[in-house]
């Protein structure tokens, strides 16, 4: 059970939890956790694609952020949660570049993919049995393309914060979007035109 001062703590801004954090704070400190874990876990979980790789890089996520968080800054154009997320994107890939790493199947319930409002012309939905192609199509793209739609579209990120946990320019994230988007697009128009031949395959067999 909570008591007053945690649910104070819980009620603060992120601003004012990662001070009291920078202060040594250890109440502070559980209740930043407690607020960021489900995401962390989420975002690793995109990336690696397995549960307990997941974990694993979650818990580094969280080590290596309390370790730099003394020289944090809270500054305009600097979110706390940009800060976090390039930790735990960087924490993924040392994983990825120290093993060999297995692409396993999307989770289930799959996400929905979609391009933004103004780019309706070349948007890609991720929908019934476009499903599977789709995020095979996801998989096939390289690590920097791949990243980007998975920050995108299953993270939910601004093209803003994107450029902060990449630490790219934003017009760069536009840009790998926009490859990726295309890419994305031709692949399934090739599994599309390879549907028929599958079928009378099917039926001549």
């Amino acid at each position: 059970m909570e008591t007053e001062f945690e649910k104070g703590l819980a009620g603060l801004e992120t601003e004012g939890l990662v001070g009291r954090c920078q202060r040594g704070d250890r109440l502070a400190i559980e209740v930043l956790i407690r607020r960021y874990q489900n995401y962390v876990y989420r975002l690793c979980y995109l990336v690696m694609r397995n549960e307990q790789d997941a974990e694993d890089m979650t818990q580094e996520t969280f080590i290596r952020a309390f370790r730099a968080l003394p020289k944090f800054e809270m500054r305009q154009g600097t979110s706390f949660d940009a800060w976090l997320y390039r930790i735990a994107v960087n924490a993924c890939r040392s994983r990825m570049r120290r093993k060999w790493y297995q692409v396993l199947p999307w989770p289930e319930p799959a996400p929905q993919i979609c391009g933004e409002p103004e780019e309706q012309p070349e948007r890609v939905c991720l929908m019934g049995e476009q499903r599977e192609e789709i995020l095979a199509a996801v998989d096939s793209l390289g690590d920097k393309h791949r990243l980007v739609v998975i920050l995108r579209y299953y993270a939910g990120m601004s093209n803003e914060e994107i450029a902060q946990v990449l630490s790219i320019p934003s017009g760069t994230v536009r840009s790998r979007l926009h490859v990726a988007r295309q890419r994305l697009k031709e692949l399934l128009s090739e599994h599309e035109e390879a549907k028929p031949l599958v079928k009378s395959k099917e039926v001549a067999a």
